[in-house]
């Protein structure tokens, strides 16, 4: 998926855990650790085979569940050996973190990618720092540039 903007986009790996037993009412937190007001394009979630759907978990920005979206929710991602990709196309906050629970007996994890581009890269109203052209002070100044020594 790419962007209309052209701006740069970035790749945020992180791996989700949640111990056997994890109650679904206390589901365990993992940050996601982008650039605080990041433009989120593009979700990737791996669901490792043996999950079994006993698992759930879902992306969540400042209590707002937005993959699976809910509202108020919760939601949840549940599946087993799935791949699951969701494009978001959003700015994202700065208390972004993916919520996990396991109701069964074993411990699970899961593999997750998101595609995102600071908004300072992407807004237009973010600062710019522009040089002065040294052309001029190079040619002068570097040899064979221009200028010989002792004219």
């Amino acid at each position: 998926m790419g962007n209309d903007s052209g701006a740069t986009e970035y790749v945020y790996w992180v791996s989700p855990s949640a111990p056997a037993g994890t109650p679904v009412a206390t589901p365990t937190s993992t940050p996601v650790l982008l650039p605080p007001f990041s433009h989120l394009w593009k979700v990737e979630v791996r669901i490792p085979a043996g999950h079994q759907g006993v698992t759930g978990l879902a992306l969540v920005d400042s209590g707002a569940y937005i993959v699976p979206f809910a509202s108020p929710g919760p939601a949840w991602l549940i599946g087993d050996n799935d791949l699951l990709e969701y494009p978001y196309d959003k700015e994202v906050g700065k208390s972004v973190v993916f919520l996990a629970y396991n109701t069964g007996i074993f411990p699970h994890a899961w593999q997750c990618r998101l595609t995102y581009s600071p908004l300072a890269v992407i807004d237009d109203s973010a600062q710019v720092i522009v040089a002065p052209d040294m052309a001029a002070w190079l040619a002068e100044s570097v040899p064979g540039g221009g200028a010989v020594a002792g004219e």
